[in-house]
């Protein structure tokens, strides 16, 4: 029995117990100072005191202390050259921690973000994540592990490039995957429960489940939703409730026994494995571990996640079967000289109006097609695939061909796509199938081998075939959708022939989606055709269809058939068109758009102030607003940000002397945080809002930021701490410059700020980015 297979067993018959929290610890003990894989080399008695309290406590996993591990982030401390070093040391380590109990002890290698997140949520790319973790990977499995956990992750991107890397690297190692979500269930890019667990269910993990952020109670309810999800094994490490700084220390709100008091309702969530994250100490998994005495494991217990056919974007899903999907088929570039010319050029601004156009007009998924391929580099698919998931958060339909631009889409791509599509002969699925079990993603089959049958039979009977080679290599049958194929009639083929084929795979249970507008190619009035066609098949149980969406002969009789059919009037209009043109321009990245709405005010009068700061200022405001309601994620306003600032800098430009700008701020990220994004956030909101921001950087000293602060006289002055043994750098700041007698208000934010700590420090909290520019605007008003 392989290591993978016999984890797998174990977690059917007992729960295991995870190690907890080491950070705290070791800042407790004055050694918060030093970065924590350093300490694999510079004090292993401490790392291994700590993991020898874990194993007996009862921990079951110990995590080698490899968090930040990556050679990304080990540059960040100048420490790249020990990879191999620490990551060697960290494993004896854990080994020695556990060799006096008789049990076996597993050791999991532990794997966290680069910090370098992957365009469009960083300006990082996925194929150096994926060099990065398969570095990782590599040297913790020379080490010696049990097995490899994933953890803390925000982007889903991330994720799956940590995950396919691993899996290069041994599909034969144990792999838990965890995202930190919040307690609305979604990650700081903005994936969901939902979204994380079709997107990693398909990329071979053992065990799905989440670590940080929340506490127990916190944590619970998406821990159900997961489990609603997905049939995989789970994991739940939540943190030891709210960190409380009381300007001296970090301790966290539950206690052991507050905390172990959920151990049993994760269990009956589905939790297999239960261990902790920050601020948890061994009190807390010897707690857990008395808890779960007696009590049954989840491996024990039925758990039946009703069967989904999911597609999904970075943030949104869509379930194949729940509803009719209308699939857009405008993204492609046949025939259509505007946009064929600008897609090849790389001006992705045409491409971009047909996927707001299509959102507009009830497309569920947007079908991706370029054309004639040749004249496309795997680098131009890249940026167009960033560019559209950028610009909505509609899954997409993958129409690709070539081998080599298909897989570069499928990196590049962060959700469950839809591959359009493979034949069913043994070459096709030989290129094909290899691509949908690395990557991830639903494909559609073509009822076609190498010639198209001319009976039903025959077409079913190579979907058929098709099937049972996929299931061969572990890839199930509700991983294909099929297209029974419609074909011309004014050729002479027969449509009955396609609803027969049809109506064998809705009775085999097989979802089904046709491309329409083939059916009624070089025929007059082809929306009357399409239509009634579509009605039929409709009728006839196909669960999607490819076609125009701005077709308003067929979408009306679509939703008329699916009327007759279900007795359900289908949802028509899309979120998106209640926002403001301006706005859904930016989030859609059409900067020519913007561009023209902005000379058309300027045209009509309005100064370029005026139309930097009270109408696209006031958009981008309007877009911030939308991130902090988490009605959109940080993906999307970074590529508003992107779509805004080159014509910011064009009427800043026309100001003859004059600026735009509303007052100067310093920001920085504290000494000893490497954490940005947050700061990065509350740049670019004030930069919208008229502010210029000089950006000093992360783990940025006291006397670093005072220098600046002399040297620029910023009006204000912005500071960001995320991690609890950083917050109190923030007093260090307003120390050194009431040392200095400068006399600059300090704003601060953060996970572990608030108001109270603010006002014992001397400076002003923001909660959020909207808040930080509220602020901002009131003190250089005065």
């Amino acid at each position: 029995m392989s290591a993978r297979d016999e984890f797998r067993l174990s977690l059917k018959s007992r729960t295991l117990i995870l190690d907890g929290g080491y950070g705290a610890t070791f800042f407790d003990q004055g050694l918060g100072g030093v970065p924590a894989e350093l300490l694999n080399l510079e004090h292993p008695e401490a790392v291994e005191r700590l993991q020898r309290e874990y194993v007996d406590a009862g921990a079951d996993i110990l995590l080698a202390n490899t968090f930040c591990g990556n050679r990304p982030k080990l540059e960040e401390n100048s420490l790249e050259d020990k990879i191999r070093e620490i990551h060697a040391s960290a494993v004896k380590i854990a080994r020695r921690a556990s060799a006096h109990v008789k049990r076996r002890v597993l050791v999991f290698g532990d794997m966290t973000s680069t910090g370098r997140l992957p365009r469009p949520a960083g300006s990082g790319s996925f194929r150096d994540c994926l060099a990065a973790y398969r570095e990782q990977a590599e040297i913790l499995l020379e080490a010696g592990c049990d097995g490899l956990i994933i953890e803390t992750m925000t982007d889903i991107k991330e994720l799956k490039a940590a995950m396919i890397a691993v899996r290069e690297v041994s599909g034969d190692i144990p792999l838990i995957a965890h995202m930190a979500f919040d307690l609305h269930g979604t990650t700081l890019t903005g994936a969901s429960v939902e979204v994380f667990a079709a997107v990693a269910g398909d990329l071979d993990a053992d065990v799905l489940g989440m670590n940080c952020l929340v506490g127990p109670a916190g944590m619970l309810p998406n821990l159900r939703r997961l489990a609603s999800a997905t049939d995989l094994p789970l994991c739940a490490a939540p943190n030891a409730g709210d960190p409380v700084f009381d300007g001296r220390r970090t301790t966290y709100e539950a206690g052991a026994s507050e905390f172990s008091l959920y151990a049993e309702e994760f269990i009956e969530a589905g939790a297999s494995i239960i261990g902790g994250c920050c601020g948890t100490k061994p009190e807390h998994i010897r707690a857990v571990a008395a808890m779960l005495k007696g009590v049954a494991p989840a491996g024990l217990r039925e758990r039946k996640p009703a069967p989904r056919q999911r597609l999904t974007s970075r943030t949104s899903f869509f379930d194949l079967g729940g509803s009719f999907c209308v699939i857009g088929e405008r993204i492609n570039p046949t025939g259509k000289k505007r946009l064929r010319d600008s897609m090849r050029a790389s001006d992705w601004s045409v491409m971009l109006d047909e996927v707001a156009s299509q959102g507009r007009e009830g497309a569920n998924v947007l079908d991706v097609n370029f054309g004639v391929e040749k004249f496309f580099t795997e680098e131009s698919v890249a940026d167009a695939v960033i560019a559209i998931e950028g610009a909505t958060s509609l899954p997409l339909s993958l129409d690709i061909q070539s081998i080599g631009l298909l897989e570069r889409a499928l990196e590049e791509y962060p959700g469950r796509a839809l591959i359009n599509s493979s034949a069913c002969d043994d070459e096709s699925l030989s290129k094909k199938l290899p691509l949908l079990k690395k990557y991830g993603g639903v494909m559609m089959l073509l009822a076609m081998d190498k010639d198209i049958p001319e009976s039903a039979a025959g077409r079913f009977s190579v979907v058929k075939k098709a099937l049972a080679r996929a299931e061969a290599i572990g890839l199930s049958r509700d991983r294909f959708i099929v297209d029974p194929l419609a074909m011309s009639v004014g050729a002479g083929c027969d449509h009955r022939v396609t609803l027969g084929t049809l109506g064998m795979c809705e009775e085999a249970g097989l979802s089904t989606a046709l491309g329409v507008s083939n059916l009624s190619h070089g025929m007059p009035n082809r929306s009357g055709i399409n239509a009634a066609f579509l009605s039929r098949a409709v009728d006839g149980g196909l669960s999607a269809a490819i076609l125009n969406s701005g077709d308003s002969v067929v979408m009306e009789t679509l939703y008329g058939a699916l009327l007759l059919k279900t007795g359900k009037l289908e949802d028509r209009l899309s979120e998106e068109t209640a926002l403001d043109p301006l706005v859904e321009a930016l989030l859609s990245g059409r900067s020519k758009t913007v561009s023209a709405m902005v000379d058309e005010k300027l045209a009509s009068g309005m100064p370029p102030i005026e139309a930097s700061q009270d109408f696209l200022g006031s958009a981008m405001e309007k877009v911030g607003a939308l991130y902090e309601s988490k009605k959109i994620f940080l993906p999307h306003i970074l590529f508003a940000a992107e779509t805004a600032f080159p014509i910011f800098d064009r009427l800043n430009g026309m100001m003859e002397g004059k600026t735009a700008s509303r007052g100067k701020v310093l920001l920085a990220t504290v000494e000893g945080d490497i954490h940005d994004i947050g700061k990065n956030i509350v740049a670019t909101v004030l930069r919208a809002g008229g502010f210029e921001v000089i950006d000093a950087g992360k783990n940025v000293s006291s006397d670093e930021i005072l220098r600046q602060a002399k040297e620029r006289a910023p009006d204000i002055i912005g500071l960001s701490a995320m991690m609890t043994t950083t917050v109190g750098r923030v007093s260090d700041v307003a120390a050194a410059l009431a040392g200095e007698l400068i006399n600059i208000p300090v704003i601060c934010g953060g996970a572990s700020m608030n108001d109270e700590l603010a006002g014992l420090f001397g400076v002003r909290y923001a909660a959020d980015s909207n808040e930080a520019l509220a602020l901002c605007r009131r003190i250089v008003e005065g």
